[in-house]
């Protein structure tokens, strides 16, 4: 009997141990994305979000479910970066292939089961395609319409999602003012978005 209490002792407090140190491996967590988002407003490309455990496995990533969350923030990263490279993209097989590896990884997770991120997502993917409609050259423009329902499918994913309701409606007023859809008339102004953490998501206008 004493050895069974002993033994039940021991086993209670290397789970008190392995508690406590969960809930460190947390509050690291927490810190690491608050401090990745906060560098992401002043500085995109040296964003990192990472933290540095205790357990094995990482068990505190699982608890707070940040695969998807971590993902995006990668995948905005990536954004920034082809954003600002510009129209020179196209011109260069690297350049293309990480173009294309965005738009799968984006794509993948504007199927995520957290809407507000799916939302997100699709916003970012509505923004790469309306950068295509509006190319010049011998490369014919990509039709608008793959932008519009980008960002239709982004506000029905999350009405609060205000980066993807912008510029849904400055597109639309676009449409409008070329004759290419019927409705009242608008004057296309400079997209201006918003980008920052907005709830630990980063996000922006075209």
């Amino acid at each position: 009997m004493r050895r069974g209490r002993i033994v039940v002792a021991g086993a209670l407090l290397v789970l008190a141990v392995l508690a406590a140190l969960l809930a460190v491996d947390l509050l690291r967590w927490d810190a690491a994305v608050r401090s990745g988002d906060r560098r992401f407003v002043r500085d995109a490309a040296g964003a990192r979000w990472r933290a540095s455990t205790i357990l094995p496995g990482d068990p505190a990533k699982h608890v707070l479910g940040l695969g998807d969350g971590l993902a995006f923030r990668e995948a905005a990263q990536e954004f920034e970066a082809v954003l600002a490279v510009g129209r020179g993209y196209d011109n260069g097989l690297s350049e293309g292939q990480t173009r294309g590896e965005l738009e799968l990884t984006l794509a993948e997770l504007a199927r995520s089961s957290d809407r507000r991120l799916a939302s997100r997502a699709d916003n970012l993917l509505g923004i790469l395609a309306f950068a295509d409609s509006q190319r010049s050259g011998v490369t014919a423009p990509a039709p608008v319409d793959r932008s519009l329902a980008d960002f239709q499918a982004a506000v029905r994913l999350d009405p609060s999602d205000d980066d993807a309701k912008f510029n849904l409606e400055l597109l639309l007023r676009q449409l409008v003012a070329t004759g290419l859809r019927r409705g009242e008339n608008g004057t296309p102004g400079p997209a201006r978005g918003h980008r920052g953490a907005g709830g630990g998501l980063p996000g922006r206008g075209y």
